[in-house]
């Protein structure tokens, strides 16, 4: 069993990928160790790889303008995080730190846009997966807001 592939699985910009596809993503995450209280990146910084958590705990968090640290939501394993700047080429949002001793696998935004590049089917695939997904929290999001509102109105 490739564990590698099998945290791929789980993630929703893989999913409609066959064991193929995933095997060749595979190959190309490099694993990282990451000891307690070491930070893997901060905000401002330049994305160039994505991770999910293989084992560990690590805190993302971001700071408001008066210098603040808020924290937003702790990780663990199989959880993955650091994809938003494939698509949009921004800077990291936010802080992220190991908590414990955490081991990561790395995925280089730079290897995903060479297999795509080698296989349109392939980054279809995953393309139509993030439309979908992000569709899906749109809709969410929309109802939620909807809802608030009507929330609003009863009790103001």
């Amino acid at each position: 069993m490739n564990t590698k592939v099998e945290s791929l699985k789980k993630i929703y910009l893989f999913q409609k990928l066959n064991q193929d596809e995933l095997l060749h993503i595979a190959e190309k995450i490099r694993e990282v160790h990451l000891p307690p209280r070491n930070v893997l990146y901060d905000m401002g910084e330049e994305a160039e790889s994505m991770y999910i958590v293989k084992y560990g705990t690590l805190q993302i968090s971001t700071a408001t303008s008066h210098g603040d640290d808020v924290n937003l939501i702790t990780l663990g394993e199989g959880d993955h995080f650091g994809e938003l700047p494939f698509f949009d080429d921004e800077k990291r949002s936010a802080k992220v730190e190991a908590k414990e001793n955490s081991e990561l696998y790395e995925l280089r935004y730079a290897d995903l846009k060479d297999m795509f590049s080698k296989n349109k089917e392939m980054e279809l695939k995953f393309y139509k997966e993030v439309t979908h997904y992000y569709i899906r929290r749109l809709r969410k999001l929309t109802h939620d807001l909807a809802y608030a509102r009507e929330l609003r109105k009863r009790f103001a």
